[in-house]
């Protein structure tokens, strides 16, 4: 029942936020549980330069010591630049770190540790920005301003939960942290779950849900460090994963779609005057003006910049 979307498009455009808004707006009545959005080169960042957005509970004064917490962390691998809360509830903050002197190994760890602190979740870490939280896509927006931001591609979720929590952290999209900026959004079910996650994990891989849609994009940030085109990670993950899904995953220069070889879930692309766009339904791809195409089973498709 979730709405996925994805945009890319061949030159940054100041309006991609509020395009994407647009297009989840009208999926909001697939799901109100939850929405989110990951949106690509809007930050203008150095080389050695990593955006590290945390969610931080609990009392005021214990939040304070874990930001404390996790600078002492990042210093470790490299050096803070600054710390900003972008939201400041009664019980927990969203707060950015900006880190440098790192490259993207040395984030993975920091990631990977400060996720390991009580009371604290990363919920995302690279060259881009994620957006979610609990309840619609208009309540997301309020909070993080997503309309306001450029870019260059987006991938974004509606969700209704049917299998994990209903809290921020469970919302898409997810990442992988053992591949640069690689993110997912998923509506569906991967039936063989437990199965490929266990055979990722043997490999290194490291879960920090139960959610499904991690398994995803472990999957494929697996077969990219393999050495793999994402044409052809999604040719395998078609074959690999069972259940009915249809997915979006997005890298810092490409997305891509996939669906499952029953076609159980839908999936639709257009195409046209330097945009690519996906969706659930065709309502949110109306909007853009573009001639849209049904995803057959088992179809999958990449767009680069």
């Amino acid at each position: 029942m979730c709405g996925i979307v994805g945009i890319l498009s061949k030159e940054k455009r100041d309006d991609l936020g509020a395009i994407v808004i647009e297009m989840m707006n009208r999926l909001q009545h697939r799901g109100r549980d939850g929405a989110g959005v990951a949106l690509y080169g809007g930050l203008d960042l150095k080389e050695n330069e990593y955006l590290m957005r945390v969610e931080i509970q609990g009392e005021e004064e214990d939040r304070k010591e874990l930001i404390d917490a996790v600078q002492e962390l990042a210093n470790h691998y490299g050096s803070v630049k600054s710390i900003q809360n972008i939201v400041e509830a009664e019980d927990y903050y969203i707060t950015d770190f900006l880190v440098d002197k790192m490259d993207f190994k040395r984030l993975k760890k920091l990631a990977l540790e400060v996720q390991g602190i009580e009371n604290v979740a990363v919920l995302s870490a690279g060259k881009f920005e994620m957006f979610k939280d609990v309840g619609t896509i208009n309540q997301v927006d309020s909070i993080y301003r997503v309309s306001e931001k450029s870019g260059t591609h987006a991938i974004g979720h509606i969700r209704f939960s049917t299998e994990s929590g209903v809290d921020r952290y469970h919302a898409h999209p997810f990442q992988s942290f053992l591949y640069p900026d690689i993110t997912v959004v998923h509506n569906g079910q991967i039936t063989n779950y437990w199965n490929t996650r266990k055979k990722l994990e043997a490999k290194g891989h490291y879960f920090t849900t139960d959610n499904d849609t991690e398994c995803i994009v472990h999957y494929i940030a697996d077969k990219l460090l393999e050495g793999y085109k994402l044409e052809e990670a999604l040719e395998s993950a078609v074959r690999d994963l069972d259940g009915p899904f249809a997915f979006i995953i997005a890298t810092p220069d490409e997305i891509g779609v996939a669906k499952d070889k029953l076609g159980l879930r839908p999936a639709m692309v257009a195409e046209g005057d330097g945009i690519f766009a996906i969706s659930s339904e065709e309502v949110a791809l109306e909007p853009l003006g573009l001639e849209t195409e049904y995803l057959a089973p088992g179809d999958f498709r990449v767009y680069r910049k």
